[in-house]
């Protein structure tokens, strides 16, 4: 596993352990719902009985709880994902089809050749080795079996609201930012309700650079169309000097460290989103890998979309009809 892959690892263990649902938050409602979900939906209806699916990426298993809500134990499915998961959801008693790898990365799959009728992936195929990915997904594939992806989409509204975040992210960190600020005026605030350093010089250019990265961050909010980021940070900044402790700043600096750190690991998991979602080519260059490898294969990609926009690739790959 490369550096690069632990750093990932790390950050999106770190996410789903929280016991999230789905890598884009706020983005669906229970489980999948609208145009993606109306994809996975229209799949699960073509697997026959006791099919073997592959979930890859899984994260917190939101596909594998969708078909298993659908098909119950007529699948079996295997989800893996490199990070460690915690999907608060699965019960091994109740959900016994369904069974979760982790530390497995899309590239070095643990499973034999021809051992699935469906390799299905949301939102996670694109960040592997593609070629790699493809050859592994094809080895463990059986011949009749389809390959099922949903992809993030370059155009798409999701990349976008996460370009808008990652601008965010660099305002709230840079040096004139909230989160620095507060980190400078924290402990004059406890000093204040001590008692101690009234009219200090230094209190003073402390509580006005809070302030004006406040101004700043009011501006930026009001001008966004995704201000929820900036919102929730001034939120959480407004609570931890709420909380702070007259004589003592420690506990609403760590706190603030923290919160620091679950940025950091945003920012990392959007800044990979953007990275890594697709053009139309490079979802034509997947398409055209699979039949080369594969003739006779028939492959599909289509945008999904829906009111708010494109959310989307999907790529289906299955043997022609007749």
């Amino acid at each position: 596993m490369s550096e690069g892959d632990d750093e990932r690892r790390r950050a999106w263990t770190r996410y789903w352990s929280s016991g999230r649902l789905h890598s884009c938050a706020g983005s669906y409602a229970g489980n999948y719902e609208g145009a993606i979900g109306a994809f996975w939906r229209g799949l699960a209806g073509e697997l026959p009985e006791r099919a073997r699916v592959l979930d890859l990426a899984t994260g917190n298993g939101p596909l594998p709880l969708l078909l298993w809500e659908l098909r119950g134990d007529a699948l079996a499915v295997d989800a893996v994902d490199l990070a460690a998961l915690a999907p608060a959801w699965y019960q091994p008693a109740v959900h016994r089809g369904v069974h979760f790898h982790s530390g497995v990365q899309m590239e070095v799959l643990p499973f034999g050749d021809a051992s699935f009728d469906c390799v299905a992936s949301q939102f996670g195929f694109e960040y592997a080795d593609r070629p790699r990915a493809l050859a592994e997904c094809l080895r463990v594939s059986r011949p009749h079996a389809r390959l099922a992806l949903v992809m993030h989409h370059a155009g798409s509204v999701l990349v976008r609201v996460g370009r808008e975040e990652l601008a965010h992210h660099a305002r709230l960190l840079a040096d004139d930012g909230l989160l620095p600020a507060a980190r400078a005026v924290l402990p004059w605030i406890a000093r204040a309700r001590a008692g101690v350093a009234a009219g200090d010089p230094a209190a003073a250019a402390a509580r006005e650079r809070y302030n004006r990265a406040m101004q700043a961050l009011a501006g930026a909010a009001q001008a966004s169309p995704t201000p929820d980021l900036l919102l929730e940070a001034r939120e959480q900044v407004h609570r931890l000097l709420a909380g702070v402790h007259a004589g003592s700043a420690d506990d609403a600096l760590v706190a603030l460290d923290a919160y620091a750190d679950e940025l950091e690991g945003a920012r990392l998991r959007t800044a990979e989103m953007v990275r890594h979602a697709l053009q139309p080519e490079q979802v034509e260059e997947i398409a055209q890998r699979l039949r080369e490898a594969r003739p006779g294969i028939e492959v599909r990609t289509a945008e999904l979309g829906q009111r708010e926009g494109v959310l989307a690739w999907s790529l289906v790959a299955a043997p022609a009809a007749g």
